[in-house]
């Protein structure tokens, strides 16, 4: 027993996963920083109308991108595990032609829409018009995207971590500067698509240095461009437009649609304190990020190599080790919660920030167990599967949250969303059962390259 422990600490998953962790909280912590100067910068009201300008670009973002980057990391991953260079060039022209075609078009739409529902739905075409603004960040972003995607997907986690914190870390100073400058929420928006200009520009100069390391092969950005211009988007967009679906589905409903209903019908200030709610929770679940993302390059080249011994040992540490830790990390910090919010925050947010905590928590513990899920799904090709049993609990618990909205008017949203979380469980039923019952990958294909 401490051999094989002490063989998981000493394995590079553990290596990459620890360099996330830490990654992870530093970001978490700059996004709690930011958080907080706003709550004081701009007020319950202030920052509650941009928490619903963020929502809406969310809003339109998940409903039009595809889910292109996970589905694309799992390949890349397959094919540097397998040595190819050639597949791995390939997708990353993919996920580069993608990102940008969708970014085009979520900008043109929002052109159309945002302003309007602003005005028509939240009484402020200004809040339309800082959600469109928002629309910039993901085409200025792009090559801290494919960089994210590549580093991720042949596990240069180092890099990854150190684009991720310089990018956020920046974008703290910068919608902080904005913000005094303009002494509004439209200093924050601009600050935050600046922000992603700098961002890209660090992802260029570190692909130069990942390409010079000896580790898995990548493409030049001249023969990024070339491959876009020739490389089909039909060719990854199935498995894209699956993940996606259930991805973007998933954040819609866990962090976008919440914000906008709650602002909507109760009001911009309880959009802050819910918001803050959920910021608080996410600093332990920011933990399962290190672990998820680690866990899908780990699990996809295990794919690759068809080992599907060593894919179901991994699976089950990874779930159940994070799920003890992180969930039980979220019950200890029920009694801190109050206090520390009235510690950092103004006096009026402590009592429904806790609030809202308290009643999130009953999903947040299940959904900790469920760090490994996506790489599982999309490793072994059974998305469709996930899709199936997603849309069943959509089916089963949004009428419910229906009620919950109407007969709870303040904390509905909180008991909908705990609710959707708990069907975790479900999808951890199933695929225990398909570890235990399959003996290897001829039974679980693996995805379709390129």
């Amino acid at each position: 027993m401490k051999g094989r422990l002490g063989e998981l600490v000493r394995s590079r998953f553990m290596r990459d996963t620890a360099t996330l962790q830490v990654a992870g909280v530093v970001n978490q912590l700059s996004q709690m920083v930011s958080t907080v100067l706003l709550a004081y910068l701009l007020g319950a009201q202030g920052q509650g109308l941009l928490v619903t300008a963020i929502a809406l670009q969310g809003a339109l973002h998940f409903l039009v991108n595809t889910g292109v980057v996970p589905a694309t990391v799992a390949q890349i991953a397959a094919a540097a595990a397998r040595g190819n260079a050639e597949k791995t060039a390939g997708w990353v022209a993919f996920v580069a032609k993608s990102i940008l075609l969708f970014g085009l078009a979520i900008f043109l739409v929002g052109w159309f829409v945002l302003p309007w529902i602003g005005e028509r739905w939240f009484g402020s075409a200004e809040v339309g018009w800082w959600a469109l603004i928002l629309c910039l960040e993901p085409i200025f972003d792009l090559p801290r995207a494919v960089a994210f995607t590549a580093f991720q997907g042949t596990r240069r986690m180092r890099a990854l971590a150190q684009l991720e914190n310089a990018d956020e870390i920046v974008r703290l100073f910068l919608v902080v500067l904005g913000t005094l400058i303009t002494g509004d929420a439209l200093g924050a928006v601009i600050g935050t698509v600046v922000a992603a200009l700098f961002g890209s520009g660090l992802a260029i100069e570190l692909w130069r240095q990942a390409r010079l390391d000896g580790g898995a092969p990548l493409p030049g950005a001249r023969e990024i461009v070339e491959r876009m211009r020739d490389v089909p988007l039909r060719q990854g967009l199935r498995l894209g437009l699956r993940v996606g679906l259930l991805k973007n589905g998933t954040s819609l409903f866990l962090t976008v649609f919440p914000r906008l209903v709650i602002s909507r019908f109760v009001g911009p200030e309880y959009t802050s304190y819910f918001h803050i709610a959920q910021r608080i929770l996410t600093i332990p679940l920011m933990l399962m990020q290190g672990v998820s993302r680690t866990a899908l390059p780990a699990l996809g080249g295990l794919s690759g190599k068809r080992d599907w011994s060593g894919f179901r040992r991994l699976y089950t540490r990874v779930s159940l080790g994070s799920g003890l830790v992180l969930g039980g990390a979220i019950l200890v910090g029920i009694p801190f919660i109050e206090p520390l919010v009235r510690w950092l925050f103004p006096a009026d947010y402590a009592r429904p920030v806790s609030v809202y905590y308290l009643v999130l928590c009953a999903g947040a513990v299940p959904f900790t167990f469920a760090t490994a899920n996506e790489a599982f799904y999309i490793a072994t090709n059974r998305v469709k599967a996930w899709l199936w049993l997603t849309a069943l609990g959509a089916a089963i618990t949004i009428p419910l949250n229906v009620v919950f909205v109407k007969s709870i008017p303040y904390t509905g949203m909180a008991w909908g969303i705990s609710l959707y979380q708990s069907w975790v469980l479900v999808h951890l039923c199933y695929i225990f059962w398909v570890l235990k019952t399959r003996e290897s990958f001829d039974d679980a294909p693996a995805p379709r390259a390129a």
